[in-house]
């Protein structure tokens, strides 16, 4: 069954969907009144819900909540945006079907782009929660500096690095919450390096090959899930 969006509350017993959504129920799915749909609220929460009035936005009541506990380990990838935003779009997309669970954009000494748009990112999220049925919906946050980024962040953090050694195996993470940075086509900086040892981030390589941004930001989410496996 396909799994719609709606930020409800578990004490709700009724619920308007969005426009959007109400199209694609009636439209695409060709669902009426008194039939079941699913909605999630991206806080682990999965209702079963019946079509009550049909229209524009789509009144529905739910008929019971499912909760689901959210995996123990948790990925946060600091990444800089892309000069692409198609590129940076996809990975936000896929990253959010690998089931990542939050991510912010950061600003190094080589990124070429300085803002991304969150709205869009927060309407492309949602969209891939729902196409691959998952009830947790990723945090996207606000543009931040990397400086300010590495002294707020309090999880076990990781730089992608080519000038290191360090292989991404199981044993190197001692954490449930990871933080996975990953800088621009250039790079981090030498001084970027310098200042992340100094604040105990651990280097990885992602191997021999220059890949792009989101190309290693998609490897590095899929190696470590499936240390979990």
């Amino acid at each position: 069954m396909n799994l719609f969006y709606s930020n409800f509350n578990n004490d709700d017993k009724l619920i308007t969907i969005n426009q959007t959504d109400s199209k694609h129920i009636t439209r695409s799915f060709r669902k009426k009144i008194g039939d079941i749909i699913k909605i999630t609220n991206g806080r682990g929460s999965i209702c079963e819900a019946k079509i009550l009035e049909e229209g524009k936005n789509i009144k529905v009541g739910i008929k019971q909540i499912l909760n689901y506990k959210r995996e123990k380990l948790s990925i946060h990838i600091a990444i800089s945006p892309l000069k692409n935003s198609s590129r940076f779009e996809w990975f936000v997309e896929k990253a959010t079907e690998l089931g990542i669970n939050e991510i912010t954009p950061i600003i190094t000494e080589f990124t070429e782009k300085k803002k991304v748009n969150i709205e869009r990112l927060e309407r492309i999220i949602i969209s891939s929660m729902k196409q691959s049925n998952q009830c947790y919906k990723p945090i996207i946050n606000d543009v931040e500096d990397y400086l300010s980024f590495i002294s707020k962040n309090n999880d076990e953090k990781i730089m992608a690095n080519m000038k290191t050694e360090n292989q991404l195996k199981k044993d190197f993470i001692k954490s449930d919450n990871i933080c996975l940075m990953i800088g621009p086509e250039g790079g981090f900086s030498d001084r970027e390096i310098v200042h992340a040892l100094e604040s105990n981030v651990k280097e990885i390589t992602l191997g021999k090959n220059r890949l792009r941004t989101e190309t290693a930001a998609i490897y590095s989410i899929s190696v470590i899930k499936s240390f979990t496996n």
